[in-house]
């Protein structure tokens, strides 16, 4: 079959309803300040170099993300102390699918369903350390 699309990225669009609480967040999520802020209450981070992925925050009226967004970390349990701390959230305890992933969960304070994971299959964390070099 031909004609089907070749995807080259992706976006996800996170709503807030409190537009400089809502940057305070990601910024902090990211580390970083928007990659792209089109207007005041649109603003997007990349999620990794050379990706494009991005996820974006709208403030507008709130409609949590009805599905998880978890985010692939090298040390989920760094990953946990560092939340709690820096973002103020309470992450679940880590659920593993022995030897291939461990994941925990969190909320943004409008109810979007974030999350952590880390691969368990130690190619695929090598191949993580290795794109971000």
């Amino acid at each position: 079959m031909s004609g089907e699309p070749s995807y080259g990225g992706m976006t996800v669009q996170l709503y807030v309803a409190e537009r400089v609480a809502g940057r305070k967040f990601y910024t902090t999520l990211f580390g970083r300040e928007p990659d792209f802020a089109p207007e005041e209450d649109f603003l997007e981070w990349r999620v990794a170099d050379g990706t494009e992925f991005w996820v974006q925050m709208v403030a507008a009226e709130q409609r949590p993300l009805p599905t998880r967004l978890r985010f692939r970390v090298e040390d989920i349990a760094a990953a946990i102390a560092w939340s709690r701390t820096a973002l103020g959230v309470d992450p679940s305890e880590p659920e593993d699918l022995p030897g291939v992933v461990r994941y925990t969960d969190f909320a943004d304070p409008w109810g979007n369903r974030l999350g952590f994971y880390q691969d368990l299959d130690t190619s695929s964390n090598e191949a993580m350390r290795s794109a971000g070099s």
